[in-house]
Protein backbone atom coordinates (compact mmCIF):
# COMPACT_ATOMS: atom_id res chain seq x y z
CA UNK A 1 0.00 0.00 0.00
CA UNK A 2 1.16 3.38 -0.69
CA UNK A 3 1.71 5.56 1.79
CA UNK A 4 -1.02 8.46 1.34
CA UNK A 5 1.38 11.18 2.99
CA UNK A 6 3.82 10.08 0.16
CA UNK A 7 3.22 13.57 -2.01
CA UNK A 8 4.17 15.37 0.88
CA UNK A 9 7.55 13.76 1.45
CA UNK A 10 10.81 15.97 0.08
CA UNK A 11 11.55 15.99 -3.81
CA UNK A 12 14.58 17.02 -5.59
CA UNK A 13 15.11 20.59 -5.36
CA UNK A 14 18.26 21.82 -7.32
CA UNK A 15 20.18 19.67 -9.67
CA UNK A 16 23.82 19.58 -9.97
CA UNK A 17 26.83 19.15 -12.77
CA UNK A 18 30.09 17.53 -11.02
CA UNK A 19 33.35 19.00 -11.95
CA UNK A 20 35.19 15.76 -12.42
CA UNK A 21 31.78 14.11 -14.66
CA UNK A 22 31.99 11.57 -13.00
CA UNK A 23 35.40 10.47 -13.69
CA UNK A 24 37.28 8.45 -10.70
CA UNK A 25 34.36 6.83 -9.15
CA UNK A 26 34.46 3.44 -8.05
CA UNK A 27 32.38 1.20 -9.88
CA UNK A 28 29.01 1.30 -9.07
CA UNK A 29 29.32 4.43 -6.97
CA UNK A 30 27.92 7.07 -9.03
CA UNK A 31 24.65 6.74 -10.58
CA UNK A 32 23.63 9.84 -12.40
CA UNK A 33 20.06 11.29 -12.66
CA UNK A 34 19.69 12.81 -15.79
CA UNK A 35 22.62 12.93 -18.29
CA UNK A 36 25.97 14.24 -16.17
CA UNK A 37 23.36 15.45 -13.50
CA UNK A 38 22.35 15.13 -9.94
CA UNK A 39 19.38 15.60 -8.11
CA UNK A 40 19.85 17.19 -4.96
CA UNK A 41 16.98 16.47 -2.24
CA UNK A 42 16.90 19.02 0.70
CA UNK A 43 18.17 17.84 3.76
CA UNK A 44 15.89 16.07 6.31
CA UNK A 45 15.11 16.90 10.39
CA UNK A 46 17.94 14.27 11.03
CA UNK A 47 20.13 15.25 8.55
CA UNK A 48 20.17 19.01 9.81
CA UNK A 49 20.66 17.77 13.52
CA UNK A 50 23.70 15.50 12.54
CA UNK A 51 25.44 18.30 10.21
CA UNK A 52 24.52 20.89 13.58
CA UNK A 53 26.10 18.40 16.15
CA UNK A 54 29.24 19.49 18.24
CA UNK A 55 31.75 17.07 16.88
CA UNK A 56 30.17 17.05 13.06
CA UNK A 57 33.49 18.43 11.87
CA UNK A 58 35.57 15.60 13.39
CA UNK A 59 32.75 13.21 12.31
CA UNK A 60 33.11 12.88 8.71
CA UNK A 61 30.76 9.85 8.66
CA UNK A 62 27.95 12.46 9.34
CA UNK A 63 28.71 14.34 6.21
CA UNK A 64 28.52 10.93 4.18
CA UNK A 65 25.72 9.98 5.80
CA UNK A 66 23.83 13.25 4.36
CA UNK A 67 25.59 13.04 1.55
CA UNK A 68 23.94 9.24 0.94
CA UNK A 69 20.31 11.43 1.63
CA UNK A 70 20.56 14.17 -0.02
CA UNK A 71 22.09 13.07 -3.30
CA UNK A 72 21.40 9.36 -3.37
CA UNK A 73 23.17 9.43 -7.13
CA UNK A 74 26.59 9.38 -5.25
CA UNK A 75 26.43 6.09 -3.58
CA UNK A 76 29.58 5.53 -2.08
CA UNK A 77 30.62 8.78 -0.91
CA UNK A 78 33.77 7.99 0.36
CA UNK A 79 35.18 6.95 -2.88
CA UNK A 80 34.28 10.90 -4.24
CA UNK A 81 36.91 13.13 -5.38
CA UNK A 82 37.80 15.67 -3.41
CA UNK A 83 37.47 17.77 -6.24
CA UNK A 84 33.65 17.37 -6.37
CA UNK A 85 33.05 18.19 -2.94
CA UNK A 86 32.77 21.87 -2.11
CA UNK A 87 30.17 21.43 -5.39
CA UNK A 88 27.63 18.55 -3.44
CA UNK A 89 28.12 20.46 -0.17
CA UNK A 90 26.88 23.58 -1.66
CA UNK A 91 24.17 21.92 -3.76
CA UNK A 92 22.79 20.55 -0.14
CA UNK A 93 23.20 23.77 1.15
CA UNK A 94 21.83 25.51 -1.75
CA UNK A 95 18.86 22.48 -1.72
CA UNK A 96 17.98 22.82 1.92
CA UNK A 97 18.31 26.85 2.70
CA UNK A 98 17.97 28.47 -0.35
CA UNK A 99 20.97 30.50 -2.46
CA UNK A 100 21.93 33.29 -0.45
CA UNK A 101 23.96 33.20 2.67
CA UNK A 102 24.76 35.55 5.39
CA UNK A 103 28.32 36.21 6.35
CA UNK A 104 30.40 37.82 9.20
CA UNK A 105 34.14 38.81 8.44
CA UNK A 106 36.95 40.78 10.53
CA UNK A 107 38.12 43.44 8.29
CA UNK A 108 41.81 43.90 7.63
CA UNK A 109 43.85 46.62 9.54
CA UNK A 110 40.58 48.11 11.64
CA UNK A 111 39.69 44.27 12.29
CA UNK A 112 36.14 45.46 12.80
CA UNK A 113 32.93 43.11 11.95
CA UNK A 114 31.21 43.50 8.89
CA UNK A 115 27.69 41.54 7.88
CA UNK A 116 26.70 40.74 4.13
CA UNK A 117 24.79 38.26 1.77
CA UNK A 118 26.21 35.98 -0.54
CA UNK A 119 24.72 34.38 -3.57
CA UNK A 120 25.60 30.84 -3.31
CA UNK A 121 24.68 30.13 -6.94
CA UNK A 122 27.02 32.55 -8.03
CA UNK A 123 29.94 30.60 -5.94
CA UNK A 124 28.61 27.39 -7.33
CA UNK A 125 28.70 29.08 -11.19
CA UNK A 126 32.62 30.11 -10.29
CA UNK A 127 33.72 26.70 -9.42
CA UNK A 128 36.58 26.03 -11.55
CA UNK A 129 35.71 23.00 -13.42
CA UNK A 130 38.89 22.38 -15.81
CA UNK A 131 39.36 18.83 -16.22
CA UNK A 132 41.79 16.96 -14.22
CA UNK A 133 45.21 16.63 -16.20
CA UNK A 134 46.49 13.26 -14.32
CA UNK A 135 49.85 12.80 -16.17
CA UNK A 136 53.21 14.05 -14.38
CA UNK A 137 56.24 13.96 -17.15
CA UNK A 138 59.40 12.97 -15.22
CA UNK A 139 61.64 12.26 -18.00
CA UNK A 140 61.22 12.07 -22.03
CA UNK A 141 60.63 8.37 -21.14
CA UNK A 142 58.59 8.14 -17.33
CA UNK A 143 55.19 9.42 -16.71
CA UNK A 144 53.74 9.03 -13.94
CA UNK A 145 49.44 8.76 -13.78
CA UNK A 146 47.88 9.99 -11.06
CA UNK A 147 44.08 10.25 -9.50
CA UNK A 148 42.57 12.83 -7.05
CA UNK A 149 42.35 12.25 -3.55
CA UNK A 150 39.03 10.31 -2.57
CA UNK A 151 37.16 11.98 0.62
CA UNK A 152 38.10 8.79 2.65
CA UNK A 153 42.10 9.29 1.86
CA UNK A 154 41.42 13.33 2.69
CA UNK A 155 39.29 12.17 6.01
CA UNK A 156 42.18 9.83 6.64
CA UNK A 157 44.97 12.65 5.88
CA UNK A 158 43.41 15.13 8.19
CA UNK A 159 42.99 12.49 10.82
CA UNK A 160 46.55 10.70 10.94
CA UNK A 161 47.61 14.88 10.54
CA UNK A 162 45.71 15.58 13.55
CA UNK A 163 47.10 12.58 15.76
CA UNK A 164 51.01 13.69 14.66
CA UNK A 165 50.21 17.45 15.73
CA UNK A 166 48.56 16.35 18.97
CA UNK A 167 51.96 14.19 19.88
CA UNK A 168 53.90 17.12 18.84
CA UNK A 169 52.48 19.19 21.44
CA UNK A 170 52.24 16.44 23.85
CA UNK A 171 56.22 15.88 23.64
CA UNK A 172 56.68 19.57 23.62
CA UNK A 173 54.70 19.98 27.15
CA UNK A 174 56.17 17.29 28.69
CA UNK A 175 58.05 16.56 31.14
CA UNK A 176 61.37 14.84 29.29
CA UNK A 177 65.29 15.43 28.79
CA UNK A 178 65.87 17.29 25.24
CA UNK A 179 67.41 14.34 24.53
CA UNK A 180 64.22 12.28 24.97
CA UNK A 181 62.77 15.09 23.11
CA UNK A 182 64.91 14.84 20.32
CA UNK A 183 64.59 11.27 19.79
CA UNK A 184 60.11 11.53 19.48
CA UNK A 185 60.08 14.57 17.56
CA UNK A 186 62.33 12.10 15.04
CA UNK A 187 59.84 9.52 15.28
CA UNK A 188 56.89 11.76 14.83
CA UNK A 189 59.00 13.41 11.91
CA UNK A 190 59.31 9.83 10.19
CA UNK A 191 55.80 8.95 10.72
CA UNK A 192 54.52 12.60 9.14
CA UNK A 193 57.18 11.35 6.17
CA UNK A 194 55.63 8.06 5.85
CA UNK A 195 52.57 9.30 5.62
CA UNK A 196 53.81 11.92 2.56
CA UNK A 197 55.04 9.10 0.96
CA UNK A 198 51.76 6.77 1.46
CA UNK A 199 49.32 9.11 -0.01
CA UNK A 200 51.31 9.57 -2.97
CA UNK A 201 51.81 5.91 -3.65
CA UNK A 202 47.94 5.97 -3.57
CA UNK A 203 47.56 8.84 -5.99
CA UNK A 204 49.24 7.02 -8.46
CA UNK A 205 47.83 4.91 -10.85
CA UNK A 206 50.36 3.53 -13.26
CA UNK A 207 53.71 4.62 -14.27
CA UNK A 208 54.63 4.65 -17.93
CA UNK A 209 58.53 3.64 -17.95
CA UNK A 210 60.11 2.86 -21.34
CA UNK A 211 56.79 2.39 -23.20
CA UNK A 212 55.74 -0.40 -20.57
CA UNK A 213 52.85 0.07 -18.28
CA UNK A 214 53.41 -0.61 -14.53
CA UNK A 215 50.32 -0.83 -12.49
CA UNK A 216 51.90 -2.95 -9.86
CA UNK A 217 51.67 -1.85 -6.87
CA UNK A 218 55.11 -2.87 -4.79
CA UNK A 219 56.97 -1.87 -8.09
CA UNK A 220 55.07 1.87 -7.72
CA UNK A 221 55.84 1.78 -3.64
CA UNK A 222 59.22 0.52 -4.22
CA UNK A 223 59.79 3.58 -6.70
CA UNK A 224 58.22 5.88 -5.15
CA UNK A 225 60.39 4.90 -1.91
CA UNK A 226 63.93 4.88 -3.90
CA UNK A 227 62.98 8.02 -6.69
CA UNK A 228 65.11 11.17 -6.34
CA UNK A 229 63.80 14.01 -3.63
CA UNK A 230 62.99 16.45 -7.08
CA UNK A 231 60.89 13.55 -8.87
CA UNK A 232 58.91 13.28 -5.92
CA UNK A 233 58.48 17.02 -5.16
CA UNK A 234 57.40 17.62 -8.96
CA UNK A 235 54.52 14.37 -8.53
CA UNK A 236 53.60 16.07 -5.43
CA UNK A 237 53.29 19.89 -6.73
CA UNK A 238 51.14 18.33 -9.44
CA UNK A 239 48.66 16.26 -7.51
CA UNK A 240 48.36 19.10 -5.01
CA UNK A 241 47.45 21.36 -7.98
CA UNK A 242 45.04 19.44 -9.52
CA UNK A 243 43.61 18.24 -6.35
CA UNK A 244 42.64 22.17 -5.55
CA UNK A 245 40.38 21.80 -8.77
CA UNK A 246 36.68 22.25 -8.04
CA UNK A 247 36.75 24.90 -4.89
CA UNK A 248 34.48 27.45 -4.16
CA UNK A 249 36.87 30.89 -4.50
CA UNK A 250 36.64 33.31 -2.04
CA UNK A 251 34.58 35.87 -1.97
CA UNK A 252 35.35 40.03 -2.76
CA UNK A 253 34.63 41.79 0.34
CA UNK A 254 33.63 45.25 -0.29
CA UNK A 255 34.38 47.46 2.53
CA UNK A 256 32.44 50.39 3.78
CA UNK A 257 33.67 53.81 3.42
CA UNK A 258 34.17 54.99 6.71
CA UNK A 259 35.70 51.89 7.43
CA UNK A 260 38.17 52.85 5.02
CA UNK A 261 38.69 56.19 6.23
CA UNK A 262 40.44 54.00 9.36
CA UNK A 263 42.74 52.95 7.02
CA UNK A 264 41.21 49.37 6.12
CA UNK A 265 42.04 48.40 1.87
CA UNK A 266 38.88 49.37 -0.25
CA UNK A 267 38.27 45.36 -0.70
CA UNK A 268 39.69 42.37 0.28
CA UNK A 269 39.73 38.51 -0.61
CA UNK A 270 37.61 35.73 2.21
CA UNK A 271 36.91 32.16 2.06
CA UNK A 272 34.00 30.88 2.16
CA UNK A 273 33.57 28.43 5.15
CA UNK A 274 31.88 24.78 4.88
CA UNK A 275 32.43 24.81 8.69
CA UNK A 276 28.98 22.76 9.00
CA UNK A 277 28.93 24.92 12.59
CA UNK A 278 27.33 27.81 10.39
CA UNK A 279 27.34 26.61 6.70
CA UNK A 280 24.23 24.51 7.41
CA UNK A 281 22.49 26.48 9.96
CA UNK A 282 18.84 27.46 9.35
CA UNK A 283 17.73 30.93 10.55
CA UNK A 284 15.60 30.98 13.34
Amino acid sequence: MVNPLNKYFRKPAISISLPTQGEFYAPGALTFDNDKELNVFPMTARDEMMMNSPDALLNSSATIDVIKSCVPGIRDPWSMPVIDLDTVLLGVRIASLGESMDISVIVPKVEETISYTVDLRVMMDQIDRAKFDPYVVLEPTLTVKVKPMSYRQLTNLQLRTYEQQRMITQVAQGKMSASEKNKEFNEIFNRMTNLTLDNMKEAVLEINADGDVITENTYISEFVDNMQAEMASKIRTHIDGQNSLGKIKPITVQVPEDMVKKGAPTTFGSPLSLDNSNFFVRKS
